[in-house]
């Protein structure tokens, strides 16, 4: 769990230092209805959501918030976006059971939730927002980076697993819990579609939907292959949402078994061509896999204005009765 947040951290701060080279036309132009906004009322809303979100683990609040609805210029983000980045480690390690609920008081009014909700949403909302901000700079012919964890490591690994490893774990679980949830979701509602909707896409995300589907799905068995040892898996291209539904049932109870076993997430795992990583890389970049393709399967939903689930871990808690509505 430290290396995602640790990652998305990074990911903000090489987005925005990239976002920040880019003329003032680009990082301000006027955004479709099919995403949040425009590039900078993105990163706003990035930093407002994470600056926001901590006090209600740790109490810590910053002065003065983000307002997306007039974004200040990028590098002013720099400060409150390092603000967050060096408070999450704690955030995530701090002394209370991540399943007690609490009372906290939401822009939409009160509420009562756990921890790893809180941590869940805030790692799940800025990857959502970042996938937005590579669609508007797609539309714009421009190619943002790399984010993913294969870009992450080896230069930014965490230095340290030390930590409170039990509260770790259980949050860990919670976010596989949710990446299973909402992919689940996500195909049920896909099956509903005709095969003409399966084909449409939007400019900038990753393809037409029945792709983007096949691929999530494809990536994900992969990922457990090669936790397993049978390496990497090729994609299914199974040409319908039922197959996937299929494969991905089975693929949400091997990941919770595979995390229930409690392994070594410092086993180094072979890829191809002989290159290694830690398992840590490949469970997190299966959180952050997920995240991003769902970000570009609603995106083509939107764009088209057909009615779309929402998937975040908000939704996810009020489910599995995380989140109680107050008032």
């Amino acid at each position: 769990m430290l290396a995602l947040f640790q990652r998305s951290a990074w990911a903000n701060e090489r987005l925005l230092d990239f976002c920040a080279q880019q003329p003032a036309e680009v990082v301000s132009a006027a955004a479709s209805r099919d995403v949040y906004g425009a590039i900078d009322a993105q990163f706003a809303h990035i930093v407002s959501a994470e600056t926001g979100f901590l006090p209600w683990i740790t109490g810590e609040r910053r002065e003065g918030r983000i307002n997306s609805a007039n974004p200040p210029p990028l590098d002013e983000m720099r400060e409150p976006m390092h603000w967050a980045a060096e408070r999450w480690p704690e955030a995530l390690d701090f002394g209370r059971d991540p399943e007690a609920v609490f009372e906290v008081q939401r822009r939409s009014g009160p509420a009562a939730m756990t921890d790893w909700l809180a941590l869940l949403q805030a790692l799940h909302h800025s990857d959502d927002h970042r996938a937005q901000i590579g669609t508007l700079l797609g539309r714009q012919h421009i190619d943002g980076p790399e984010l993913d964890l294969w870009s992450f490591y080896p230069a930014n690994a965490p230095e340290s697993n030390a930590g409170n490893v039990s509260r770790r774990d259980q949050v860990l679980r919670r976010a596989f819990g949710h990446h299973i949830w909402a992919t689940n979701e996500l195909l049920k509602r896909s099956a509903e579609l005709s095969p003409q909707q399966l084909a449409l896409t939007a400019p900038g995300t990753y393809g037409p939907l029945l792709d983007t589907l096949d691929h999530l799905v494809s990536a994900d068995r992969s990922y457990l292959s090669r936790l397993k040892g049978t390496g990497r898996q090729p994609a299914m291209n199974a040409g319908a949402v039922k197959p996937l539904q299929a494969q991905f049932a089975k693929s949400g109870a091997d990941w919770l078994a595979y995390v229930d076993s409690r392994p070594d997430y410092d086993e180094m795992i072979m890829l191809r061509d002989s290159d290694q990583v830690p398992a840590w890389v490949i469970l997190s970049q299966a959180i952050h896999h997920g995240n991003d393709h769902r970000t570009h399967a609603g995106t083509v939903l939107m764009h088209h204005e057909i009615p779309y689930p929402e998937l975040d871990p908000w939704e996810y808690g009020s489910a599995v009765g995380a989140l109680q509505i107050q008032g």
